[in-house]
């Protein structure tokens, strides 16, 4: 493949950022090609924020502490004192979203973190990956069956939900409620849909899935099981427990993280293979190298393809100064595919060795469930290319959903 040149229609940068463009985010690589030559570090002024795309700058911004989650964190004390004090006790999607460890700093974060990350760890991964294998096939051949397949509605969908629905103690029969609510968490994190609508939309979504949490986790403490609800209420007896709100807040972002991005990484690993069907033949004849095209993936079709930070203090990055108190919103997708850090970015490579993207992020917030996420993502591919080795796209082209903040397909219609 050839490398990505930049437009010379390019955008105003700032436009980018404003709102879903099918123009512009269906292939944003040629927008990152121009700021990784043009503007690597460049504040955009009417916006108020900069954007960091080359992938030195955004691994140092990850994980240095200087760079935080928290306003509160990244300005002096006498200048919150004259802000309005936040509502988020009367706001049902700010009480969710203020206890998400995503947004919080040490301390908070890393108690936080602590009481979770049991879940995620080899010896649990190990004990699902006969569950997630099974799955996985369950769903390939009920996938058969159909007449006219869509591989995001029949699989990538409903793997992952049953995964994490299952780590959690969802009953079957609910899980189909939680579509809706993860999409509208995903249109939540892009930051761009400040109209009335969506604002009512997403406090019903926020206020609808803490109940629905709410009743769970009341039935868990009359009668617990063996599932991380249960696990994450035993644990509240420590002397850093999580408050119940903390609790509840914590399943939904385990729901939402653990759901909506792996979608996005399946979808985005069959729809890669089929455009490149020299590698697609590859991995048919090595299948062994399904953990290294799951990592190619991440890096050239990242799931998530921006987070964001604040400056806790004065910081110069690449000649350029960033103030105390100013957001950074840091380029997942450019920073994967710069050509200082990875030779030949634009090319999908199955193989590619050394790969250390940061689809994933790093630092102290890098991605909890990436190893449930990776193991997902190399059952799913290794099920489907057993079952389907002359599997083909039917689409004329992708269907991407409009969203920035994450990378995904919105249906794939296929050939087995």
């Amino acid at each position: 493949m050839q490398k990505q040149q930049p437009s010379s229609e390019m955008p105003d940068i700032a436009s980018w950022f404003q709102k879903y463009s099918d123009r512009w985010h269906n292939d944003p690589y040629p927008f990152y090609a121009y700021l990784l030559e043009h503007e690597p570090l460049y504040y955009i002024q009417e916006r108020g924020f900069w954007v960091a795309s080359r992938y030195e700058d955004v691994n140092f911004i990850l994980k240095d502490p200087l760079f935080v989650r928290e306003y509160r964190n990244a300005v002096p004390q006498q200048h919150l004192q004259e802000l309005p004090q936040p509502q988020s006790e009367r706001n049902p999607l700010g009480k969710l979203l203020d206890n998400w460890m995503l947004f919080r700093d040490p301390p908070v974060h890393t108690r936080l973190r602590s009481l979770v990350s049991h879940a995620f760890t080899p010896r649990t991964m190990d004990r699902l990956k006969p569950k997630i294998r099974a799955i996985a096939e369950q769903l390939a051949a009920w996938m058969a069956e159909q007449p006219q397949p869509d591989l995001i509605a029949s699989f990538a969908f409903p793997l992952p939900v049953i995964v994490i629905a299952e780590m959690l103690g969802v009953p079957p029969e609910d899980r189909e409620l939680f579509k809706d609510w993860s999409h509208t968490f995903a249109r939540v994190l892009e930051g761009t849909d400040g109209s009335p609508e969506f604002a009512q939309q997403a406090g019903k979504a926020a206020e609808q899935i803490a109940d629905y949490f709410r009743r769970l986790i009341a039935a868990r403490k009359s009668a617990p099981r063996e599932d991380m609800i249960s696990d994450l209420i035993a644990a509240q007896e420590q002397a850093d427990a999580l408050t119940d709100q903390e609790l509840i807040a914590t399943c939904v972002l385990l729901l939402v993280a653990g759901h909506e991005t792996t979608v996005n990484l399946i979808g985005n690993s069959v729809l890669t293979l089929l455009n490149h069907p020299e590698q697609h033949a590859r991995l048919l004849e090595k299948p062994e190298l399904a953990a290294s095209a799951v990592e190619e993936v991440l890096r050239y079709e990242s799931p998530v393809q921006m987070t964001s930070r604040l400056a806790s203090a004065d910081c110069e990055i690449g000649g350029r100064t960033i103030r105390q108190g100013q957001s950074v919103n840091v380029m997942l997708g450019a920073a994967n595919r710069d050509p200082a850090k990875f030779e030949r970015p634009d090319r999908f490579d199955i193989g590619r060795s050394p790969n250390r993207h940061l689809a994933f992020a790093s630092g102290p917030h890098f991605c909890l469930g990436a190893p449930l996420a990776r193991m997902e993502g190399e059952l799913a591919m290794a099920a489907l290319l057993e079952r389907f080795p002359q599997m083909r796209l039917a689409d004329e082209k992708p269907n991407w959903r409009p969203n920035i903040l994450f990378r995904g397909l919105g249906s794939m219609a296929v050939k087995l």
